[in-house]
Protein backbone atom coordinates (compact mmCIF):
# COMPACT_ATOMS: atom_id res chain seq x y z
CA UNK A 1 0.00 0.00 0.00
CA UNK A 2 1.38 3.37 -0.77
CA UNK A 3 0.93 6.52 1.11
CA UNK A 4 -2.05 7.55 -0.78
CA UNK A 5 -3.73 4.07 1.25
CA UNK A 6 -5.11 3.18 -2.69
CA UNK A 7 -3.87 -0.60 -2.94
CA UNK A 8 -4.26 -1.77 -6.80
CA UNK A 9 -4.82 -6.02 -7.03
CA UNK A 10 -3.20 -7.42 -9.71
CA UNK A 11 -2.16 -5.67 -13.32
CA UNK A 12 -3.25 -3.83 -16.24
CA UNK A 13 -5.48 -1.50 -16.53
CA UNK A 14 -7.26 0.11 -13.48
CA UNK A 15 -9.61 2.89 -15.24
CA UNK A 16 -9.36 6.78 -14.94
CA UNK A 17 -11.63 7.13 -12.44
CA UNK A 18 -8.63 4.91 -10.10
CA UNK A 19 -5.70 6.48 -11.77
CA UNK A 20 -6.70 9.99 -11.08
CA UNK A 21 -7.17 9.58 -7.51
CA UNK A 22 -4.33 7.79 -7.63
CA UNK A 23 -2.51 10.48 -8.81
CA UNK A 24 -4.43 13.13 -7.13
CA UNK A 25 -5.25 12.13 -3.30
CA UNK A 26 -1.96 13.22 -1.95
CA UNK A 27 -2.37 16.57 -2.46
CA UNK A 28 -6.50 16.43 -2.73
CA UNK A 29 -5.11 15.99 1.42
CA UNK A 30 -2.73 18.39 1.44
CA UNK A 31 -5.48 20.96 -0.20
CA UNK A 32 -7.83 19.79 3.12
CA UNK A 33 -9.77 17.03 1.70
CA UNK A 34 -10.42 13.67 3.05
CA UNK A 35 -10.24 10.75 1.07
CA UNK A 36 -11.01 7.46 2.38
CA UNK A 37 -8.76 4.14 1.96
CA UNK A 38 -9.68 2.12 -0.93
CA UNK A 39 -8.70 -0.59 -2.80
CA UNK A 40 -8.37 -1.29 -6.80
CA UNK A 41 -9.23 -4.76 -8.53
CA UNK A 42 -7.01 -4.23 -11.71
CA UNK A 43 -8.40 -5.27 -15.12
CA UNK A 44 -6.72 -8.30 -15.14
CA UNK A 45 -7.91 -10.05 -11.70
CA UNK A 46 -10.50 -10.74 -13.37
CA UNK A 47 -8.91 -13.24 -16.08
CA UNK A 48 -9.67 -15.79 -13.86
CA UNK A 49 -13.35 -15.52 -13.68
CA UNK A 50 -13.93 -15.03 -17.57
CA UNK A 51 -11.70 -18.58 -18.10
CA UNK A 52 -13.13 -20.92 -15.44
CA UNK A 53 -16.70 -19.28 -16.52
CA UNK A 54 -15.90 -19.96 -19.93
CA UNK A 55 -16.44 -16.41 -21.49
CA UNK A 56 -12.99 -15.50 -22.71
CA UNK A 57 -9.20 -15.45 -21.93
CA UNK A 58 -9.97 -11.56 -20.53
CA UNK A 59 -12.15 -8.63 -20.10
CA UNK A 60 -11.22 -7.75 -23.74
CA UNK A 61 -11.48 -11.28 -25.45
CA UNK A 62 -14.67 -11.79 -23.69
CA UNK A 63 -17.67 -13.11 -26.38
CA UNK A 64 -21.06 -10.92 -26.73
CA UNK A 65 -22.92 -13.73 -25.95
CA UNK A 66 -26.70 -13.54 -24.80
CA UNK A 67 -27.02 -13.48 -21.20
CA UNK A 68 -23.43 -12.24 -20.82
CA UNK A 69 -24.47 -9.80 -17.99
CA UNK A 70 -26.49 -12.32 -16.10
CA UNK A 71 -23.49 -15.20 -16.70
CA UNK A 72 -21.54 -12.43 -14.83
CA UNK A 73 -23.22 -11.74 -12.10
CA UNK A 74 -23.78 -15.35 -11.57
CA UNK A 75 -20.23 -15.95 -12.13
CA UNK A 76 -17.97 -18.92 -9.60
CA UNK A 77 -14.70 -17.59 -8.57
CA UNK A 78 -11.17 -20.08 -8.78
CA UNK A 79 -10.00 -19.77 -4.89
CA UNK A 80 -7.19 -17.97 -6.01
CA UNK A 81 -9.31 -14.66 -5.95
CA UNK A 82 -11.95 -15.37 -3.88
CA UNK A 83 -8.85 -15.45 -0.98
CA UNK A 84 -8.03 -12.21 -2.11
CA UNK A 85 -11.97 -10.53 -2.44
CA UNK A 86 -12.48 -11.92 1.07
CA UNK A 87 -9.12 -10.45 2.50
CA UNK A 88 -9.92 -7.48 1.03
CA UNK A 89 -13.29 -6.58 2.28
CA UNK A 90 -12.13 -7.94 5.75
CA UNK A 91 -9.44 -5.54 6.12
CA UNK A 92 -12.30 -3.03 6.24
CA UNK A 93 -13.71 -3.90 8.98
CA UNK A 94 -17.63 -3.34 10.09
CA UNK A 95 -18.08 -0.46 7.87
CA UNK A 96 -20.71 -0.78 4.59
CA UNK A 97 -18.51 -0.12 1.35
CA UNK A 98 -19.03 1.35 -1.96
CA UNK A 99 -18.36 -0.76 -4.67
CA UNK A 100 -17.73 1.70 -7.88
CA UNK A 101 -17.01 1.12 -11.35
CA UNK A 102 -13.58 2.53 -12.95
CA UNK A 103 -13.40 2.39 -16.79
CA UNK A 104 -11.25 3.95 -19.35
CA UNK A 105 -11.82 7.48 -20.62
CA UNK A 106 -14.47 8.13 -17.76
CA UNK A 107 -12.74 9.40 -15.21
CA UNK A 108 -15.90 11.61 -14.84
CA UNK A 109 -18.12 9.22 -13.91
CA UNK A 110 -21.29 9.09 -16.38
CA UNK A 111 -23.87 6.62 -14.79
CA UNK A 112 -23.20 4.05 -17.57
CA UNK A 113 -21.59 1.57 -15.20
CA UNK A 114 -22.71 0.55 -11.60
CA UNK A 115 -21.67 1.74 -8.47
CA UNK A 116 -23.14 -0.41 -5.62
CA UNK A 117 -23.22 -0.42 -1.99
CA UNK A 118 -23.35 -3.10 0.56
CA UNK A 119 -22.28 -4.05 4.16
CA UNK A 120 -18.91 -5.62 4.50
CA UNK A 121 -20.43 -9.79 4.67
CA UNK A 122 -18.12 -11.42 2.24
CA UNK A 123 -20.70 -13.19 0.00
CA UNK A 124 -22.29 -9.94 -0.20
CA UNK A 125 -19.64 -7.97 -1.27
CA UNK A 126 -18.24 -10.25 -3.94
CA UNK A 127 -21.78 -10.29 -5.28
CA UNK A 128 -21.94 -6.68 -5.76
CA UNK A 129 -18.33 -6.46 -7.28
CA UNK A 130 -19.65 -9.35 -9.89
CA UNK A 131 -22.56 -6.74 -10.87
CA UNK A 132 -20.61 -3.90 -11.33
CA UNK A 133 -17.90 -6.14 -13.69
CA UNK A 134 -21.35 -7.26 -15.27
CA UNK A 135 -22.25 -3.42 -15.73
CA UNK A 136 -19.16 -3.11 -18.41
CA UNK A 137 -20.76 -5.59 -20.99
CA UNK A 138 -24.74 -3.50 -20.85
CA UNK A 139 -25.55 -2.60 -24.32
CA UNK A 140 -25.69 0.69 -23.14
CA UNK A 141 -22.04 1.16 -21.85
CA UNK A 142 -20.91 -1.28 -25.17
CA UNK A 143 -23.05 1.79 -27.24
CA UNK A 144 -21.11 4.25 -24.99
CA UNK A 145 -17.62 3.27 -25.63
CA UNK A 146 -17.92 3.02 -29.07
CA UNK A 147 -19.63 6.79 -29.25
CA UNK A 148 -17.16 8.20 -27.15
CA UNK A 149 -14.11 6.12 -28.30
CA UNK A 150 -13.17 6.21 -24.45
CA UNK A 151 -11.07 2.81 -25.42
CA UNK A 152 -11.38 -0.27 -23.49
CA UNK A 153 -10.19 -1.00 -19.82
CA UNK A 154 -12.18 -1.10 -16.44
CA UNK A 155 -11.37 -1.92 -12.79
CA UNK A 156 -13.30 -1.74 -9.25
CA UNK A 157 -12.61 0.48 -6.42
CA UNK A 158 -13.99 -0.80 -2.76
CA UNK A 159 -13.50 1.80 -0.45
CA UNK A 160 -15.47 3.04 2.67
CA UNK A 161 -19.20 4.93 2.35
CA UNK A 162 -18.05 8.14 3.45
CA UNK A 163 -20.88 9.11 6.11
CA UNK A 164 -21.88 9.03 9.79
CA UNK A 165 -24.60 7.80 11.91
CA UNK A 166 -27.68 9.72 11.43
CA UNK A 167 -30.80 8.60 13.30
CA UNK A 168 -33.53 7.70 11.31
CA UNK A 169 -36.93 7.19 12.98
CA UNK A 170 -36.04 4.57 15.65
CA UNK A 171 -33.43 3.71 14.30
CA UNK A 172 -29.89 4.56 12.57
CA UNK A 173 -28.49 4.87 9.04
CA UNK A 174 -24.56 5.33 7.98
CA UNK A 175 -24.82 8.52 5.51
CA UNK A 176 -23.08 11.84 5.04
CA UNK A 177 -25.17 15.15 5.98
CA UNK A 178 -24.63 16.52 2.81
CA UNK A 179 -23.11 15.30 -0.76
CA UNK A 180 -23.35 16.30 -4.32
CA UNK A 181 -21.01 17.04 -7.48
CA UNK A 182 -19.16 20.09 -8.61
CA UNK A 183 -17.18 22.32 -11.37
CA UNK A 184 -14.20 24.76 -9.79
CA UNK A 185 -14.45 26.29 -12.50
CA UNK A 186 -16.71 26.11 -16.05
CA UNK A 187 -16.73 27.65 -19.64
CA UNK A 188 -19.38 29.99 -18.18
CA UNK A 189 -16.89 31.72 -15.76
CA UNK A 190 -16.92 30.36 -11.62
CA UNK A 191 -17.50 27.21 -10.65
CA UNK A 192 -20.72 25.87 -8.26
CA UNK A 193 -21.17 22.76 -6.27
CA UNK A 194 -24.77 20.78 -6.13
CA UNK A 195 -26.12 19.90 -2.70
CA UNK A 196 -28.61 17.24 -1.22
CA UNK A 197 -28.35 15.96 2.05
CA UNK A 198 -27.63 12.46 2.54
CA UNK A 199 -25.60 9.89 0.19
CA UNK A 200 -25.78 10.07 -3.45
CA UNK A 201 -28.32 12.64 -4.63
CA UNK A 202 -26.45 15.06 -6.20
CA UNK A 203 -25.19 12.06 -8.63
CA UNK A 204 -28.05 9.57 -8.80
CA UNK A 205 -30.81 12.42 -8.65
CA UNK A 206 -32.09 15.91 -9.75
CA UNK A 207 -32.93 17.13 -6.38
CA UNK A 208 -30.58 19.79 -4.90
CA UNK A 209 -29.63 23.06 -5.48
CA UNK A 210 -26.36 24.31 -7.90
CA UNK A 211 -24.66 26.89 -5.75
CA UNK A 212 -21.70 29.36 -6.87
CA UNK A 213 -19.70 31.47 -4.87
CA UNK A 214 -20.59 34.68 -5.43
CA UNK A 215 -24.14 33.73 -4.83
CA UNK A 216 -23.45 31.85 -1.27
CA UNK A 217 -21.37 35.22 -0.39
CA UNK A 218 -24.35 37.52 -0.45
CA UNK A 219 -24.95 35.26 2.96
CA UNK A 220 -20.95 35.85 3.93
CA UNK A 221 -20.66 31.77 2.77
CA UNK A 222 -23.51 30.52 5.79
CA UNK A 223 -25.31 27.69 4.35
CA UNK A 224 -28.23 28.21 6.62
CA UNK A 225 -28.75 31.92 5.90
CA UNK A 226 -28.42 31.43 2.01
CA UNK A 227 -31.48 28.94 2.54
CA UNK A 228 -33.52 31.15 5.00
CA UNK A 229 -33.22 34.33 3.31
CA UNK A 230 -36.64 35.82 3.45
CA UNK A 231 -39.25 36.77 6.12
CA UNK A 232 -42.43 36.17 6.88
CA UNK A 233 -44.38 39.08 9.05
CA UNK A 234 -46.80 36.10 10.08
CA UNK A 235 -44.41 34.21 12.20
CA UNK A 236 -43.01 37.72 13.65
CA UNK A 237 -39.99 37.64 11.35
CA UNK A 238 -38.88 34.20 11.89
CA UNK A 239 -37.07 33.25 9.03
CA UNK A 240 -38.96 30.89 6.17
CA UNK A 241 -37.46 28.87 3.05
CA UNK A 242 -36.38 30.79 0.31
CA UNK A 243 -36.92 29.93 -3.23
CA UNK A 244 -34.32 27.20 -3.18
CA UNK A 245 -34.32 23.14 -4.10
CA UNK A 246 -31.58 23.20 -1.75
CA UNK A 247 -32.75 21.01 1.08
CA UNK A 248 -36.31 20.33 -0.12
CA UNK A 249 -38.00 18.01 -2.34
CA UNK A 250 -41.91 17.84 -2.20
CA UNK A 251 -41.99 20.19 0.77
CA UNK A 252 -39.56 19.05 2.56
CA UNK A 253 -36.49 20.73 4.01
CA UNK A 254 -34.39 21.19 7.46
CA UNK A 255 -36.52 22.87 9.52
CA UNK A 256 -35.98 23.59 12.96
CA UNK A 257 -36.47 19.92 13.87
CA UNK A 258 -34.05 19.36 11.20
CA UNK A 259 -35.56 16.25 9.22
CA UNK A 260 -34.71 16.13 6.44
CA UNK A 261 -35.11 13.61 2.77
CA UNK A 262 -31.91 12.20 2.23
CA UNK A 263 -30.59 9.75 -0.12
CA UNK A 264 -28.24 6.93 1.78
CA UNK A 265 -28.57 2.47 1.74
CA UNK A 266 -32.15 2.01 2.65
CA UNK A 267 -31.44 -0.58 5.09
CA UNK A 268 -30.21 -0.38 8.67
CA UNK A 269 -27.42 0.15 7.14
CA UNK A 270 -26.48 -0.94 3.74
CA UNK A 271 -28.25 -1.61 0.32
CA UNK A 272 -27.75 -2.52 -3.26
CA UNK A 273 -29.64 0.70 -4.09
CA UNK A 274 -29.68 4.41 -3.16
CA UNK A 275 -33.29 5.37 -1.89
CA UNK A 276 -34.82 8.37 -0.82
CA UNK A 277 -36.30 8.89 2.94
CA UNK A 278 -36.48 11.08 5.56
CA UNK A 279 -33.73 11.45 8.18
CA UNK A 280 -33.31 13.17 11.70
CA UNK A 281 -30.29 15.03 12.36
CA UNK A 282 -29.65 15.16 15.97
CA UNK A 283 -29.27 17.94 18.08
CA UNK A 284 -25.45 18.01 17.84
CA UNK A 285 -25.35 17.86 14.59
CA UNK A 286 -28.34 20.22 13.65
CA UNK A 287 -26.82 22.89 15.20
CA UNK A 288 -23.15 22.24 13.80
CA UNK A 289 -25.03 22.51 10.30
CA UNK A 290 -26.37 26.35 11.30
CA UNK A 291 -22.40 27.17 11.23
CA UNK A 292 -21.75 25.38 7.98
CA UNK A 293 -19.62 27.91 5.58
CA UNK A 294 -19.57 27.50 1.97
CA UNK A 295 -16.73 29.45 1.48
CA UNK A 296 -13.92 27.17 3.03
CA UNK A 297 -15.38 24.61 0.06
CA UNK A 298 -14.89 26.64 -2.64
CA UNK A 299 -11.59 27.95 -1.31
CA UNK A 300 -10.49 24.32 -1.58
CA UNK A 301 -11.90 23.97 -5.27
CA UNK A 302 -10.38 27.36 -6.02
CA UNK A 303 -6.93 25.55 -4.81
CA UNK A 304 -7.85 22.07 -6.19
CA UNK A 305 -7.60 23.72 -9.95
CA UNK A 306 -4.52 25.64 -9.45
CA UNK A 307 -2.45 22.18 -7.82
CA UNK A 308 -3.81 20.25 -10.92
CA UNK A 309 -3.64 23.25 -13.81
CA UNK A 310 -6.98 22.69 -14.71
CA UNK A 311 -10.61 23.07 -14.18
CA UNK A 312 -11.67 19.73 -11.96
CA UNK A 313 -14.94 17.84 -11.58
CA UNK A 314 -15.39 16.16 -8.58
CA UNK A 315 -18.23 14.25 -6.21
CA UNK A 316 -17.74 14.97 -2.86
CA UNK A 317 -19.86 14.00 0.75
CA UNK A 318 -19.81 15.75 3.68
CA UNK A 319 -19.84 15.09 7.51
CA UNK A 320 -19.82 16.93 10.40
CA UNK A 321 -16.55 16.25 12.91
CA UNK A 322 -16.36 17.84 16.32
CA UNK A 323 -19.30 20.88 14.84
CA UNK A 324 -16.79 21.47 11.85
CA UNK A 325 -17.57 19.87 7.77
CA UNK A 326 -15.02 17.75 6.81
CA UNK A 327 -15.30 17.50 2.89
CA UNK A 328 -14.73 14.35 1.34
CA UNK A 329 -13.90 13.05 -2.40
CA UNK A 330 -14.94 9.73 -3.95
CA UNK A 331 -13.80 11.02 -7.48
CA UNK A 332 -12.20 13.26 -9.57
CA UNK A 333 -11.39 14.46 -13.35
CA UNK A 334 -9.77 16.81 -15.21
CA UNK A 335 -12.27 18.56 -17.60
CA UNK A 336 -11.65 21.09 -20.45
CA UNK A 337 -13.27 24.91 -20.52
CA UNK A 338 -15.18 25.11 -23.75
CA UNK A 339 -14.29 28.50 -24.96
CA UNK A 340 -17.03 28.79 -27.94
CA UNK A 341 -18.60 32.13 -28.58
CA UNK A 342 -21.29 31.10 -31.73
CA UNK A 343 -22.99 33.39 -33.84
CA UNK A 344 -27.01 33.80 -32.92
CA UNK A 345 -27.79 36.97 -35.11
CA UNK A 346 -29.54 35.36 -37.50
CA UNK A 347 -32.07 33.22 -35.69
CA UNK A 348 -34.27 31.42 -38.65
CA UNK A 349 -37.71 30.18 -38.17
CA UNK A 350 -37.27 29.26 -34.66
CA UNK A 351 -38.82 26.23 -33.19
CA UNK A 352 -37.22 26.20 -29.47
CA UNK A 353 -35.03 27.57 -27.59
CA UNK A 354 -33.25 26.38 -24.40
CA UNK A 355 -30.87 27.03 -21.47
CA UNK A 356 -28.36 25.00 -19.21
CA UNK A 357 -26.70 24.02 -22.23
CA UNK A 358 -24.12 21.39 -22.61
CA UNK A 359 -21.93 21.28 -25.87
CA UNK A 360 -20.93 23.57 -28.19
CA UNK A 361 -21.45 23.55 -32.14
CA UNK A 362 -23.52 23.29 -35.09
CA UNK A 363 -25.53 20.20 -36.40
CA UNK A 364 -28.11 19.88 -38.61
CA UNK A 365 -30.73 17.44 -37.47
CA UNK A 366 -33.44 15.50 -39.86
CA UNK A 367 -36.07 14.71 -37.20
CA UNK A 368 -37.34 15.27 -33.82
CA UNK A 369 -37.82 12.76 -31.30
CA UNK A 370 -41.27 13.37 -29.08
CA UNK A 371 -40.41 11.20 -25.97
CA UNK A 372 -43.13 12.40 -22.95
CA UNK A 373 -44.40 9.98 -21.68
CA UNK A 374 -43.23 6.24 -19.72
CA UNK A 375 -44.53 4.32 -22.97
CA UNK A 376 -43.12 6.13 -25.16
CA UNK A 377 -39.22 5.01 -24.00
CA UNK A 378 -40.03 1.52 -25.89
CA UNK A 379 -41.07 3.45 -29.33
CA UNK A 380 -38.16 5.68 -29.03
CA UNK A 381 -35.99 2.88 -28.37
CA UNK A 382 -37.01 0.93 -31.78
CA UNK A 383 -36.90 4.26 -33.30
CA UNK A 384 -33.27 5.04 -32.16
CA UNK A 385 -32.06 1.72 -33.87
CA UNK A 386 -33.30 2.52 -37.11
CA UNK A 387 -32.72 6.38 -36.99
CA UNK A 388 -29.46 8.43 -37.09
CA UNK A 389 -28.70 12.30 -36.64
CA UNK A 390 -31.87 13.15 -34.88
CA UNK A 391 -33.24 16.16 -31.87
CA UNK A 392 -34.42 14.24 -28.74
CA UNK A 393 -37.52 15.68 -27.38
CA UNK A 394 -38.15 14.57 -23.99
CA UNK A 395 -39.48 14.78 -20.22
CA UNK A 396 -37.28 15.63 -17.54
CA UNK A 397 -38.80 12.81 -15.69
CA UNK A 398 -37.55 9.85 -17.73
CA UNK A 399 -34.17 10.47 -17.04
CA UNK A 400 -34.07 11.44 -13.11
CA UNK A 401 -32.19 8.57 -11.87
CA UNK A 402 -34.20 7.23 -9.52
CA UNK A 403 -36.64 4.76 -10.97
CA UNK A 404 -39.68 6.61 -9.73
CA UNK A 405 -43.01 4.67 -9.13
CA UNK A 406 -41.42 2.45 -11.17
CA UNK A 407 -41.00 4.39 -14.29
CA UNK A 408 -39.08 3.56 -17.08
CA UNK A 409 -36.14 5.84 -17.27
CA UNK A 410 -34.29 6.44 -20.57
CA UNK A 411 -30.81 4.67 -20.91
CA UNK A 412 -28.18 5.58 -23.19
CA UNK A 413 -28.82 2.66 -25.90
CA UNK A 414 -32.53 4.66 -26.38
CA UNK A 415 -31.22 7.54 -27.87
CA UNK A 416 -27.23 6.90 -28.10
CA UNK A 417 -28.01 7.92 -32.31
CA UNK A 418 -29.48 11.28 -31.56
CA UNK A 419 -27.19 14.31 -31.89
CA UNK A 420 -29.57 16.84 -29.64
CA UNK A 421 -31.23 16.84 -26.60
CA UNK A 422 -33.95 19.10 -25.59
CA UNK A 423 -35.33 18.73 -21.96
CA UNK A 424 -38.64 19.56 -21.11
CA UNK A 425 -38.60 19.99 -17.44
CA UNK A 426 -41.69 18.90 -15.74
CA UNK A 427 -43.46 20.42 -12.39
CA UNK A 428 -41.23 18.00 -9.98
CA UNK A 429 -38.02 19.44 -11.76
CA UNK A 430 -35.60 21.79 -9.42
CA UNK A 431 -33.76 22.77 -12.74
CA UNK A 432 -30.47 20.87 -12.97
CA UNK A 433 -29.44 18.39 -15.27
CA UNK A 434 -28.32 15.17 -13.78
CA UNK A 435 -24.54 15.31 -13.55
CA UNK A 436 -24.26 11.91 -15.25
CA UNK A 437 -25.94 12.27 -17.79
CA UNK A 438 -24.49 15.42 -19.16
CA UNK A 439 -21.45 13.17 -18.83
CA UNK A 440 -22.76 11.17 -21.40
CA UNK A 441 -23.31 13.46 -23.69
CA UNK A 442 -20.15 15.72 -23.33
CA UNK A 443 -17.98 12.74 -23.81
CA UNK A 444 -19.88 11.57 -27.11
CA UNK A 445 -20.07 15.26 -28.57
CA UNK A 446 -23.78 15.48 -28.25
CA UNK A 447 -25.56 19.03 -27.52
CA UNK A 448 -28.17 19.51 -24.47
CA UNK A 449 -30.16 22.11 -23.53
CA UNK A 450 -33.35 22.76 -21.61
CA UNK A 451 -36.41 24.27 -22.80
CA UNK A 452 -37.13 27.77 -22.28
CA UNK A 453 -40.52 28.65 -22.43
CA UNK A 454 -39.73 32.27 -21.22
CA UNK A 455 -37.08 32.88 -24.71
CA UNK A 456 -37.62 36.12 -26.51
CA UNK A 457 -39.14 33.31 -29.18
CA UNK A 458 -41.09 31.16 -26.41
CA UNK A 459 -41.17 27.28 -28.28
CA UNK A 460 -43.50 27.18 -31.13
CA UNK A 461 -45.80 24.49 -30.80
CA UNK A 462 -48.17 25.36 -33.82
CA UNK A 463 -45.02 24.99 -36.22
CA UNK A 464 -43.75 21.93 -34.54
CA UNK A 465 -47.27 19.84 -34.68
CA UNK A 466 -47.98 21.27 -38.37
CA UNK A 467 -45.16 18.94 -39.49
CA UNK A 468 -45.73 15.80 -36.88
CA UNK A 469 -45.57 12.63 -37.59
CA UNK A 470 -46.19 9.08 -36.31
CA UNK A 471 -43.12 6.45 -36.55
CA UNK A 472 -44.02 3.48 -35.05
CA UNK A 473 -45.88 4.54 -32.44
CA UNK A 474 -43.88 7.60 -31.33
CA UNK A 475 -44.77 11.37 -32.10
CA UNK A 476 -42.14 12.74 -34.83
CA UNK A 477 -41.27 16.41 -36.34
CA UNK A 478 -40.53 15.44 -40.07
CA UNK A 479 -38.11 17.92 -41.16
CA UNK A 480 -34.35 19.35 -41.61
CA UNK A 481 -33.67 22.04 -38.73
CA UNK A 482 -30.49 23.27 -37.69
CA UNK A 483 -29.17 23.78 -34.05
CA UNK A 484 -26.63 26.04 -32.83
CA UNK A 485 -25.49 25.79 -29.36
CA UNK A 486 -23.09 27.47 -26.88
CA UNK A 487 -22.29 26.68 -23.62
CA UNK A 488 -20.26 29.63 -22.92
CA UNK A 489 -23.33 32.03 -23.52
CA UNK A 490 -25.83 29.30 -22.31
CA UNK A 491 -27.66 29.43 -25.48
CA UNK A 492 -29.26 26.95 -28.16
CA UNK A 493 -31.83 27.32 -30.85
CA UNK A 494 -33.01 24.74 -33.01
CA UNK A 495 -34.28 26.05 -36.43
CA UNK A 496 -36.60 24.95 -39.44
CA UNK A 497 -34.59 24.84 -42.49
CA UNK A 498 -37.42 25.21 -45.05
CA UNK A 499 -37.50 22.55 -48.09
Amino acid sequence: MNTTDIEVIGSGNIGDKARQLLEKTQKLREIGFYTPRRSVLAEDFFDGIFQINGLGNSLREVKVVDNLESRIRLANLRPTEAFVLQDVIKSYGNSPLAIRSSAEGDARGTGIYKTEFTDTGIGNAIQHVLNVLASYFSPDAIAFRRDAATGEGFGVIVEHIIGQKLRWGDSYVLAPVLSGFGYTSTSRGEGYVNIVPGLGGGVETRDGERITKSAIQEFDGNLREYQYSERDAMWGGNKTMRKSALLQTDGTFLSNEYSSRAFFPATKYHSAQVSQTYIRLEDNIGRAFEEINLLTLFEMMRRMEEAFGRPQYFEWAMTLESRKPKYGITQVADISKKLDMMDFEDLGDVLFMGHTVIGAGIKECYRIANCWNPDDVETLHEFNQKNGGYVLLYSSRLTSGLSRGGIRQLQYSDFNNAYVFIEIQDAAHLGDPVAHLGGQLSMTGKLFGVLDYNAEIPPQWDKFHAREIEIGGLRVYDGKVKVVASERQNRIIVSAINQ
